[in-house]
């Protein structure tokens, strides 16, 4: 391990769990009390532990996982509710206003992220979730897996990307009707519709196969993973900067904070 490995200290992050296992770098969403619900920080997080593992030569592979209830649940909507509880609807206009900069960061982060980015979902992967594995080089998922995208029940489209890479890999009839009814995609269907590339039956196996290929030439890894993104990056940003641009009208219509602010409550009632 080099000096710079060394100095790391990966206890500082809080919303994740980081480990090593030789060439191999494990980044858990670790929020279960909110099935890995996404804030603010946890996304901060995120991007901070890419831009460690980028720098990081002995990393040639990165996990991301949640645990066996959920990879995310999306974006964290508890938080709308307390912020506009405790600092009015001002403050939740900020927000909102920061929103698209923030899903804009973390879709680049991953994409210039030069090692390997393998997503591993169990169970719940909602919205943002599935924006994340998406933007992934390989999916595998459990048999519990479910993937789910209700954009339009929160008032909102598509977003991160995701309606150029959905119709991409799941075709365009399946994608549409994710993005646009909410339909979830269980494992079976998911790998049938090639989002996955196979489904994982005994995950310390997986993490043990995983830590093998992490040992094949990082040089080798990364100048094939820069060729197959080639083709597709920029259409991928310009889908995102047009969805941003949607998102923006939407959230000021009347629609979106009715339907968002009613999903939230939903859920929090859901939970007691």
């Amino acid at each position: 391990m080099s000096g710079a490995a060394a100095a790391i200290n990966f206890k500082t992050f809080k919303e994740l769990n980081i480990t090593r296992r030789g060439h191999l770098l494990i980044i858990q969403f670790n929020r279960p009390e909110v099935q890995n619900a996404l804030r603010r920080r946890t996304i901060y997080e995120l991007m901070r532990a890419l831009d460690i593992a980028n720098s990081l030569s002995e990393i040639s592979v990165i996990v991301l996982t949640g645990n066996e209830v959920a990879f995310t649940s999306g974006n964290d909507l508890s938080d709308l509710l307390a912020l506009q509880r405790q600092n009015g609807d001002k403050a939740l206009d900020v927000h909102f206003r920061a929103s698209n900069f923030v899903l804009k960061a973390l879709v680049k982060k991953i994409l210039l992220n030069r090692k390997v980015l393998i997503a591993l979902v169990q169970g719940n992967c909602v919205g943002l979730g599935v924006v994340i594995a998406a933007l992934c080089d390989i999916i595998y998922a459990t048999e519990s897996a479910q993937f789910w995208t209700p954009f339009s029940q929160l008032g909102l489209c598509a977003e991160g990307g995701a309606s150029w890479m959905l119709p991409q890999i799941l075709g365009r009839g399946k994608a549409a009707e994710l993005l646009l009814f909410g339909e979830r995609l269980d494992a079976q269907a998911a790998l049938q519709h090639r989002m996955v590339a196979s489904l994982v039956t005994n995950v310390p196996e997986f993490y043990s196969r995983l830590e093998q290929h992490a040992k094949l030439p990082s040089a080798s890894l990364m100048a094939t993973k820069r060729l197959l993104l080639q083709p597709w990056r920029q259409q991928l940003l310009d889908a995102l900067a047009e969805e941003c641009s949607q998102i923006e009208k939407l959230r000021l219509g009347p629609t979106y904070r009715t339907q968002i602010m009613a999903f939230a409550r939903r859920k929090k009632i859901s939970k007691l």
